[in-house]
């Protein structure tokens, strides 16, 4: 699944072969993640991941993401660094494979920290692991870490909430 952000290079060529190998490990498993996401057996990873599919705003081209997410009042939660974001066009919804069907999900983008800290919150609570990719913890009274939080939204951490709509 996509990580919020790449490492930052060191500058040498040991440090640039790393960091192109974890980008082909990357690409690797995502293309694993998409494949199971959208078979019979999606049920072994789809209550924790989802495929948010966009297209570039630019190239045109598809790109479909594999994206840890969490659920609360109706929406899924998906706390990210990472650029898809970026191809979500206003007013128009995304498409999402999620619980191994397609639909369409409309969106928003949450930012702001007092805005992001209970949506955060819900994602690790129901996903832990997602604080380790994206550097975020809990407190000892079960409330986002602020200091952690204000870190990650300054390298650009933010929760796209989706509403899917209703299959017909």
């Amino acid at each position: 699944m996509s990580t919020p952000s790449t490492p930052p290079s060191t500058g040498t060529a040991a440090g640039e072969s790393a960091g192109r190998g974890r980008l082909r490990m990357q690409s690797a498993v995502d293309a694993a993640m998409r494949a199971l996401l959208r078979s019979p057996l999606h049920r072994l990873l789809s209550a924790k991941l989802m495929i948010v599919t966009v297209v570039g705003r630019k190239t045109g081209r598809v790109y479909a993401n594999p994206v840890g997410y969490a659920e609360s009042d109706g929406a899924l939660l998906v706390g990210t660094a990472a650029g898809w974001r970026r191809n979500l066009r206003p007013g128009e919804p995304v498409r999402i494979t999620w619980r191994g069907r397609e639909r369409l999900a409309d969106w928003d983008v949450i930012s702001g920290e007092d805005e992001i800290a209970e949506p955060y919150r819900i994602i690790l609570t129901q996903n832990p692991t997602h604080g380790r990719f994206a550097g975020i913890g809990l407190d000892a009274d079960g409330n986002v870490n602020r200091e952690q939080l204000r870190a990650a939204l300054a390298r650009g951490t933010v929760v796209v909430r989706l509403r899917p709509r209703s299959m017909r």
